[in-house]
């Protein structure tokens, strides 16, 4: 596994002389987090809008150990763009790296992101990884253009969508609903499912889930196919995280088997993402999918929350199915990118 690799000052001073001037190349700060996220809630929906704090803690979720960045700055250290490139969330098994450049709108078409695609490009061939995996949102004028004519091809579509959920209505999904719970499954919320269990038992069951969860992961029709994640990760999103909102979490129940589930974390104050929505093999075509989210949705809004969010690749036309059913706004699309080296 190779180490954090933080540009050294002789990088930092290369690149600085191929940026226009008035830029400096330097390390990426802690501070940066701030400008950065207010930047870019000024291009997405307000239930996009992030925070620094988030993003911190899902550095903390997933420390970035193999992360080669660069940031660019102004003569007074503002920062105006930069540069990474590592493992991802998601490590692939061929060894691909997931890059990126980002430049703050008021210092775009400088020049600034050519000269920081050929530092990530460099990192990439010094990894020798065989491709660069990289996304740009379909909102973002000109990005994917961008992009295409630095060799840069399309590879897939994830489509982010919203309900709000105080208004959200669960009565033309009775039937479904109802049909479900006479087949004998059990669908309960983590708050009824947890409680009375002793540390043991809680254990076993989010070992049970995990275990579960991979064939349903593996189903998936990912637009670019992701490994499942590790029992590690896993238990430190769902579980050590605090980011669960276990009212809006909802478990299907064959007996003591998981037909299904949906988890949901959450997303600035008043906001909940839903992380996996999935049923067993077995236990499919019966709209038990349909009906976990209902549950979810009646969880969220006892939770207090505002919104929903969601985010299903293009080619998943069952789950954004469902979604259109119940409600769900699209919003503009990410684009996933890839280039081979």
């Amino acid at each position: 596994m190779l180490p954090r690799m933080d540009p050294t000052p002789a990088q930092l001073e290369a690149i600085t002389a191929k940026l226009p001037s008035g830029y400096v190349a330097r390390e990426f700060r802690d501070s940066d987090r701030e400008p950065w996220v207010a930047d870019r809630n000024a291009e997405r929906h307000e239930l996009q809008h992030g925070s620094a704090d988030e993003w911190r803690d899902w550095d903390k979720l997933n420390p970035p150990d193999e992360l080669f960045r660069v940031a660019v700055g102004t003569g007074d250290g503002r920062p105006v763009a930069s540069t990474d490139i590592g493992p991802g969330f998601f490590p692939r098994p061929d060894g691909a790296l997931n890059g990126g450049v980002s430049v703050m709108r008021a210092h775009r078409t400088k020049g600034l992101g050519s000269v920081l695609l050929e530092v990530m490009e460099a990192e990439a061939r010094r990894r020798k990884a065989p491709r660069i995996l990289a996304g740009t949102d379909a909102s973002r004028e000109g990005a994917l253009e961008w992009a295409q004519k630095r060799g840069y091809r399309e590879i897939g579509r994830r489509i982010e969508s919203y309900v709000y959920v105080q208004t959200f209505e669960p009565s033309p999904f009775k039937g479904v609903v109802d049909r479900v719970g006479a087949s004998g499954l059990n669908v309960l919320s983590l708050t009824e499912l947890l409680a009375g269990r002793d540390a043991d038992s809680t254990e076993r069951f989010w070992r049970d889930l995990y275990d579960a969860d991979a064939p349903m992961w593996d189903d998936v029709p990912w637009s670019s196919p992701m490994p499942h994640m590790p029992w590690d990760k896993f238990r430190k999103m769902m579980v050590e995280s605090g980011k669960l909102i276990h009212d809006a979490t909802v478990v299907a129940l064959d007996g003591e088997k998981i037909a299904g589930y949906t988890s949901t974390g959450k997303s600035g104050t008043d906001r909940g993402y839903t992380y996996m929505t999935g049923t067993g093999r077995d236990y499919r075509g019966r709209g038990l999918g349909t009906a976990l989210k209902v549950a979810m949705l009646a969880g969220a809004k006892k939770a207090g929350l505002r919104a929903m969010l969601t985010t299903n690749d293009e080619p998943n036309k069952a789950m954004r199915g469902i979604n259109e059913k119940l409600g769900y706004v699209v919003l503009p699309a990410h684009i996933e990118l890839e280039k081979k080296q």
